[in-house]
């Protein structure tokens, strides 16, 4: 029996963003025997810490009756044994908690469907700090420095229909699905490839062990494999096959009865547990219904699941999770106020909203859990410094332009009425808590001070002001701008408010233009826009190549609100864009090397340097870090920890291992 005992520090993550990166339809609700909205009291919740037996009352009845296999012939020869957070659970209830709309199907991979082949521990400390432990493997090794990567599979592991997972499931999912060039017409992902372009080799070493080779350490395998959502190490090849022509004759047709033109179509959406229903999976409760046909998701648990608890006891304890799909965030309020929901940790944590959630707490018999923000700033202001007039450009390239408007806002002001006082004003570096925490980044420029704004802008060659008070370039043009700001990001839209204000007062002229998020992006990415307001990110050390363009201008999408030409050029490797200044090219080489350096340790130190030189460029204006946020928990619900990180990779609640939750008497 391998053990995975998380650390006694009650943390996790979560990231309330990433939760809405995914499209699809929304889910059903179907119909659950003997189980009411509101039935939260779990089979022999009075023995919560005696004995409970080796399985769910449920499958037993059902194995006795000869209609499931025993539970011991269910699990594999070494299940995962995980040790709760407070004490082990009880068997039974139904946990209920929401979604907003279609588009928030990521919180049923966080919640329910968090099984990679190497999973974060429970402890969020950073990406290079924090421990990837075997899950679905019963081991891995990293070889070669870090390019080869070799899994050992669970003899005996199960999919959730009872077939054996094999080998064929890894070399399905990796040459009929991840590197087939047919459902990546547009390219392999680089997660894959080799420097050279060339797919890592995958190989079977035996009937329990395969492996990845690539010609060169890979950075950030194993931290994707953990991180990262949409990474599929292995699929169900016994029912997936079907959906490939390579392997089923008919998956054209099948693809066209269901109103699909082709298999490249079809396929991805059958390889979606919660977009197919059908799909055997390795999660710890299966779903009853598909996405797009009804109000809720209903998930039952899974007899073949392979974690045990200490006592060898079979998880997950909780019977059944019911999401609803509700449309707006004010009807989530209304649920968790009404003590409706049973654990929930995303989107209703805001500042405007906890007096109402604090005041109802004993109504509705819950209790608040912090989710620490992993967000670097709460609102950045970038400008366009490749912008197409060269007037233009050449304001927003002045550095001391951007230092003279930072020293003119009253961030104070801005962080006691749009931020209920929590927060210090701060630029768009990695707070206090990242292992990238850089003090003099953060703080450098953040004094208010008309005095100082006064004075940069001096410097910057702006002394001439016209007759309503405003300043002059050298060329007579005005100091004037517009901020482009998202309409639906309120705070945002109230901090330009204030911040327009200050700015008058030093005479520079900011008009603020509220959007829609895609009328936004048209303009930002097409490089029209003159000043851009976002929220600022952390530093991703390890995962995804264009993720750090909050500091560098790798992503050109991501960096155009301050140098969309610049990584244009990047990522064309010249051939397109617009070749950056020298400082900002060293940065971007720094990056390269970054990226090739598998050593934790020597990781962080590029990225020290390379923090070290957006110090020096200063593309962002930042306000405030970020306050800390909160999600619920009904007061009969256990092992749940008190505080969860927000850190994108982290994927809260996973890495908690929901499966020994459990529910024990009133709430």
């Amino acid at each position: 029996m391998t053990d995975r005992t998380p650390s006694p520090d009650r943390r996790g993550m979560l990231d309330r963003r990433s939760l809405l990166r995914a499209g699809g339809g929304l889910l059903v609700a179907a119909s659950l025997s003997g189980c009411g909205f509101f039935d939260t009291e779990p089979e022999g919740a009075g023995a919560a810490t005696g004995a409970k037996g080796k399985e769910a009352p449920a499958l037993k009845k059902l194995a006795d009756a000869g209609k499931l296999p025993k539970v011991a012939d269910r699990l594999p020869a070494a299940p995962l044994k995980v040790t709760p957070l407070e004490k082990s659970g009880a068997y039974g209830g139904t946990w209920h908690s929401a979604m907003i709309t279609q588009e928030d199907v990521m919180w049923l991979h966080y919640s329910m469907g968090y099984e990679p082949l190497v999973a974060w521990g429970p402890t969020w400390q950073g990406m290079t700090k924090t421990e990837l432990l075997p899950n679905v493997c019963e081991k891995y090794e990293v070889k070669q420095g870090g390019a080869e990567f070799v899994f050992t599979l669970r003899k005996g592991l199960k999919w959730s229909d009872g077939r054996p997972v094999t080998t064929d499931d890894f070399a399905f999912a990796y040459h009929d699905y991840n590197v087939d060039p047919d459902l990546h017409p547009d390219g392999v992902y680089d997660l894959w490839m080799s420097k050279s372009g060339k797919n890592a080799k995958f190989e079977v070493v035996d009937d329990h062990t395969v492996r990845y080779v690539y010609e060169e350490p890979k950075p950030g395998f194993l931290e994707e494999m953990a991180g990262t959502s949409g990474i599929v190490m292995l699929l169900p090849a016994h029912y997936i096959k079907q959906f490939h022509p390579k392997h089923g004759k008919t998956a054209d047709a099948l693809a066209k009865k269901a109103g699909l033109s082709s298999w490249t179509d079809y396929l991805p959406l059958r390889a979606d547990c919660w977009a197919n229903h059908q799909l055997p999976t390795l999660n710890a409760w299966l779903s009853k219904n598909e996405l797009g046909k009804g109000s809720s998701l209903v998930a039952e648990r899974n007899p073949y699941y392979w974690k045990v608890d200490p006592d060898g006891s079979q998880l997950p304890y909780i019977d059944k999770v019911v999401v609803e799909n509700i449309q707006d965030v004010e009807v989530e309020v209304l649920k968790v106020t009404n003590g409706d929901l049973d654990m929930q940790l995303t989107h209703f944590g805001t500042i405007r909203n906890k007096p109402v959630i604090s005041r109802n707490r004993k109504k509705g018999a819950y209790r608040l859990i912090e989710v620490k923000s992993a967000l670097a700033n709460m609102m950045i202001i970038g400008f366009n410094q490749t912008h197409s007039d060269p007037r233009k450009r050449k304001l927003f390239a002045n550095k001391d332009f951007r230092i003279g408007l930072s020293y003119a806002i009253d961030r104070k002001k801005i962080i006691d009425t749009i931020y209920g006082g929590q927060g210090i004003p701060w630029q768009c570096g990695p707070a206090e808590g990242d292992e990238l925490y850089n003090k003099q980044l953060g703080s450098q420029f953040t004094e208010y001070s008309v005095d100082r704004a006064a004075e940069y802008l001096d410097k910057a060659g702006f002394t001439r002001r016209n007759g309503d008070g405003i300043r002059l370039t050298k060329d007579g043009d005005t100091v004037a701008f517009t901020v482009l700001v998202v309409s639906d990001q309120p705070d945002q839209v109230d901090a330009c408010d204030l911040i327009r204000g200050d700015w008058a007062k030093v005479g520079v002229k900011a008009n603020i233009q509220r959007l829609a998020e895609t009328l936004y992006w048209e303009r930002v990415e097409a490089g029209e826009s003159e000043a851009a307001t976002w929220q600022g990110g952390s530093f991703d050390l390890r995962t995804g190549a264009g993720g750090n363009h909050y500091y560098l201008p790798t992503n050109p999408r991501g960096s155009s609100r301050f140098g969309g030409k610049w990584a244009e050029w990047y990522t064309s490797e010249g051939k397109s864009g617009e070749e950056p200044p020298a400082r900002v090219r060293e940065q971007l080489e720094l990056n390269d090397k970054l990226r090739g350096t598998f050593d934790a340790d020597e990781a962080l130190g590029l990225a020290r340097k390379i923090l070290a030189i957006t110090q020096e460029e200063f593309y962002y204006i930042g306000i405030s870090t970020p306050p800390s946020e909160y999600g619920i928990v009904r007061n009969n619900m256990f092992n749940v920890p008190e505080e969860f990180s927000a850190a994108v990779a982290h994927q809260a609640p996973g890495p908690s291992n929901p499966a020994t939750y459990f529910f024990s008497g009133k709430a």
